[in-house]
């Protein structure tokens, strides 16, 4: 009888640390967990892998069993020969944090849309041209970069669904104007449309109550602002550079401070 209390003890010790890992962590942890940079050490104890960082290390595929590492949260693939993300990254339902930056990915999967756990994304310098629907249901994002892509404006509608955004940056793209639809990003701190074709922006634009960066820098279409920019309380830095407005349109912002205007 004694042996098997001992065993049901054991055995509810391992299902209760199985249980204790199986789960997202923090910010704070994510950051002082041990980063592996090696696939085959990684696999010698996947339940133990948080942090896993494969940078520069001239993959052209994903590792094939990556997903055997269950409580991978960070993930750092950024400059390798990348064409393509396999299945099995798109399974790895506790990832927070994916760096793709410096790959070749011209087209994201529908499938992008389950990783709804991740905060962090960084797609600049991949070659994409479009946003597959389903990035929309990426519900707790917080910071996305697609700079340096050739997206188009019609092709970024997935992002005005993505409520828990704060940093957003769509620098050197083809985005010729912005949707109405940017008010609903309520959360934004950071927004960078730079080096864009932008003609002109959306009033909806001014809602963005918590907009501290608005970086318009090098639009050298546009030379229509919108009107209540001064509704913007918080913003702390407003990128004009070599953007081509009028006597009349630099009048709208009289009431914002100059310290925080570059031309």
């Amino acid at each position: 009888m004694k042996n098997f209390y001992t065993y049901i003890l054991l055995l509810s010790l391992i299902l209760f640390t199985i249980n204790v890992k199986a789960q997202l962590i923090n910010e704070n942890q994510l950051d002082t967990c041990k980063v592996f940079s090696s696939i085959s050490e990684a696999f010698k104890n996947p339940s133990t892998v948080y942090v896993l960082d494969l940078s520069a290390s001239n993959i052209s595929e994903i590792p094939k069993g990556i997903n055997q590492l269950s409580n991978l949260q960070k993930l750092n693939l950024a400059n390798n020969n990348l064409t393509k993300l396999n299945s099995e990254i798109l399974k790895l339902k506790y990832l927070q944090e994916l760096n793709l930056e410096e790959n070749r990915i011209e087209t994201l999967p529908i499938e992008i849309g389950n990783l709804i756990n991740l905060k962090v994304l960084n797609l600049t310098r991949t070659k994409i041209s479009s946003l597959p629907s389903s990035m929309s249901n990426l519900s707790n994002i917080k910071s996305l970069n697609l700079s340096w892509n050739n997206l188009k404006s019609d092709s970024i509608l997935p992002i005005y669904k993505l409520k828990t955004l704060i940093d957003l940056n769509l620098k050197r793209n083809q985005i010729e104007n912005i949707s109405n639809e940017i008010s609903e990003l309520k959360n934004l701190k950071y927004l960078n449309l730079n080096f864009n074709p932008l003609s002109k922006l959306p009033e909806e634009i001014c809602d963005l109550e918590n907009l501290i960066e608005l970086d318009l820098g090098k639009n050298s279409e546009l030379k229509q602002l919108p009107n209540n920019l001064n509704k913007l309380k918080k913003l702390e830095y407003l990128n004009l550079e070599s953007v081509p407005i009028s006597i009349e349109e630099k009048n709208k912002l009289l009431q914002l401070p100059d310290d925080i205007i570059e031309y």
